[in-house]
């Protein structure tokens, strides 16, 4: 299992869906991290293991699988409706702590795997 992996699959429900916010605001470039940070969220994301969100119904996943494949005006406009629902369930102060919090725990995970 990766580092990746490990994470998302120990990430509670909320964390989970803090995970699907940001994948949301990567897909439509509203996220202000860089590019390898980016790719860091996406691929937790991508490793998320399939739950029961208490913010999104299940065609977030659909949505976010579209605009990856194919982004148009109208799927940013349904992500963007998406994202700023669930930012204002999560709040900003709720996610930066979320992200601190994954990159800590990517941290510990890469350093367990080296060590064993």
């Amino acid at each position: 299992m990766t580092p990746i992996e490990k994470v998302a699959r120990d990430l509670d429900t909320f964390a989970r869906d803090c995970a699907v916010t940001v994948a949301l605001k990567i897909t439509d470039d509203s996220c202000k991290m860089d590019e390898e940070q980016r790719a860091v969220f996406m691929a937790l994301y991508d490793a998320l293991p399939s739950h029961k969100s208490a913010i999104f119904d299940d065609d977030v996943y659909v949505l976010i699988s579209e605009a990856r494949r194919a982004p148009n005006a109208s799927l940013y406009a349904r992500i963007k409706k998406e994202r700023e629902m669930a930012m204002s369930i999560i709040t900003q102060e709720k996610m930066k702590t979320f992200k601190a919090s994954v990159r800590g725990s990517l941290l510990i995970a890469e350093f367990t795997l080296i060590k064993n």
